[in-house]
């Protein structure tokens, strides 16, 4: 990643690690809406709405007051347009080269402000300036300096635990899964599945048992513990030798999948589908073209992996796919299998996965699993883009890159 779009990513975890210490701060009657109508982060107690603007410029050398004139000329305009008094307005923002003392945002910013010549600018300046009330804006107005990144981090961490949370699971169960939740709420269009409370956070997570593992808790600084509680928690279930497990593979974010997945699913068969008492045939199912589907198919008969794509004459059957093997001892007590896993394309046989229902379905990549029926079922989601991560967490390879 580099060093532009790693900025980018630290800003939207620093705005959800924000979130989740209002949160945490909140009394047990505020709503908290995330990516709110007026500003990133909104609270709100009785009729009284805290609109905080979250922003992170890590990357900043040099402190210029016109990188907070939008923010400001946002918050100007829905006071003056639509509180009706009942919003205060916060900006916290964060530059590496400021103190508290020095960030002062006062009339004569404000008044500086309106007479930005930004192009971009002048649809919000041109609606305001003529009849804000500067002064009653300011008495509804806070700026706060934000701390670093992992001042933050810390602060969440550390009232995570004063909210009960053992502190054996603050830093692998509960923080992880906390700004994971942000983020997923974050991205609902409708603005009211956009909400929580303090106390819904916590029964949430209170009863999670799994560590998330997605783009946003992977860009997090314990990466590698999260990986390392991750490979601990599917153990359990992958030593066990009759669960039915399938997979759904979002070929377009794995790296290298053309390069890769066929290693894979000869390595996981290797190690979890050899034995005599291995007697549940394994599904790929693939989120891929028709052509890439044929290529995996072939190059899997030619590494000497036999594949049951289901088809019979191009007409797929499900009952043929979905059939036990026949399987042979040699005399040399080898098991010979007339397929070794059975292999499908995603969405066209999605109903094959919701109606015949697996044990463990690993979900590998971004990609969700949208319109699957997985109640009863087990579902793991491994949300990294690295198979060599994917491989370290199921106990594929002892070390990952």
């Amino acid at each position: 990643m580099d060093r532009a779009a790693d900025y980018v990513i630290q800003g939207f975890q620093y705005q959800f690690n924000k979130t989740l210490l209002e949160i945490l701060k909140s009394s047990d009657d505020s709503i908290i809406t995330i990516e709110g109508i007026i500003e990133d982060i909104e609270i709100v107690t009785g009729d009284i709405t805290s609109a905080i603007q979250c922003k992170y410029h890590e990357a900043n050398t040099a402190y210029s007051p016109s990188a907070i004139y939008k923010p400001l000329l946002l918050m100007m305009n829905h006071f003056h347009l639509k509180s009706g008094g009942k919003v205060n307005y916060v900006l916290f923002a964060h530059f590496p080269t400021l103190t508290q003392e020095t960030f002062i945002v006062d009339k004569k910013m404000l008044q500086d402000t309106l007479k930005s010549k930004n192009k971009e600018l002048l649809t919000y300046i041109n609606k305001v300036k003529d009849g804000i009330d500067l002064d009653a804006f300011l008495q509804k107005f806070s700026a706060h300096l934000g701390p670093s990144y992992d001042t933050l981090v810390s602060e969440a961490c550390a009232l995570l635990q004063d909210s009960g949370i053992a502190p054996s699971d603050v830093h692998t169960l509960a923080y992880p899964n906390a700004i994971q939740l942000i983020a997923e709420i974050s991205i609902q269009h409708d603005a009211s599945r956009r909400t929580i409370s303090r106390a819904k956070l916590l029964t949430i997570l209170t009863n999670i048992k799994k560590t998330a593992i997605s783009q946003w808790t992977l860009s997090l600084k314990t990466r590698h513990i999260l990986l390392s509680e991750r490979r601990k928690q599917l153990k359990s279930n992958l030593s066990k030798n009759a669960r039915l497990r399938y997979f759904l593979v979002h070929s377009n974010s794995l790296q290298e999948f053309d390069s890769n997945i066929v290693i894979f699913i000869s390595d996981y068969l290797d190690k979890f589908h050899f034995k005599a008492a291995h007697v549940s045939t394994p599904v790929f199912c693939f989120a891929a073209s028709k052509d890439q589907l044929h290529s995996i198919e072939l190059r899997l008969h030619q590494k000497g992996i036999t594949p049951n794509s289901g088809y019979v004459a191009n007409v797929f059957d499900e009952s043929w796919c979905m059939r036990d093997p026949m399987i042979q001892k040699t005399k040399g007590g080898e098991l010979k299998r007339e397929f070794h896993i059975r292999l499908l394309c995603w969405p066209d046989h999605e109903m094959v996965l919701s109606n015949r229902k697996c044990d463990d379905l690993f979900v590998l990549g971004m990609g969700g699993i949208a319109g699957l029926n997985t109640e009863d079922v087990n579902v793991e989601e491994l949300g990294s883009e690295s198979f060599d991560e994917i491989k370290y967490m199921m106990g594929l390879a002892d070390v990952y890159k």
